[in-house]
């Protein structure tokens, strides 16, 4: 379980830090993610926050929202990594399955909404998976010490 605790916090550290970079390229708008085409998609985080669908019901840009989320996420599984109680890693679970199923929206936004790919979300998307992946796995498995 150590190194179960030890995945899930960074994970969502890793998540954490690609929320707080998409932020500041979106209110800096310095296009640091904006490689290009790389063969099925253009990657370019510019597009997706562009787009008016990043704004939740018109008032929240999604770039803000992201490190709310992931402070939250990390908190818990920081939680979980001190003191190993199984109640912390089912809010981690609950918490993860919340982007679980928003994922599957964001990416087709990104896909054919703004015809690009944000490499800050997708490392996001993919922390997301993950950690849901590993709560999951440390409840099935006995999710204490």
């Amino acid at each position: 379980m150590p190194r179960l605790s030890h995945a899930l916090l960074a994970v969502t550290l890793v998540g954490y830090a690609a929320s707080i970079a998409g932020y500041f390229e979106y209110v800096s708008g310095s296009g640091v993610c904006e490689i290009g085409d790389v063969g099925f998609a253009v990657v370019n985080c510019s597009s997706v926050y562009d787009i008016p669908e990043a704004v939740v019901f018109g008032v929240v840009h999604l770039s803000v929202l992201a490190p709310v989320y992931f402070t939250l996420l990390s908190l818990v599984a920081l939680a979980y990594w001190i003191r190993r109680s199984r109640v912390f890693l089912i809010a981690s679970s609950f918490l993860s399955l919340v982007g679980v199923v928003v994922v599957p929206y964001l990416v087709y936004l990104e896909l054919f909404v703004a015809g690009a790919v944000c490499l800050w979300c997708t490392v996001m998307h993919i922390s997301i998976l993950l950690a849901f992946a590993l709560a999951v796995a440390g409840l099935r498995i006995g999710g204490h010490t």
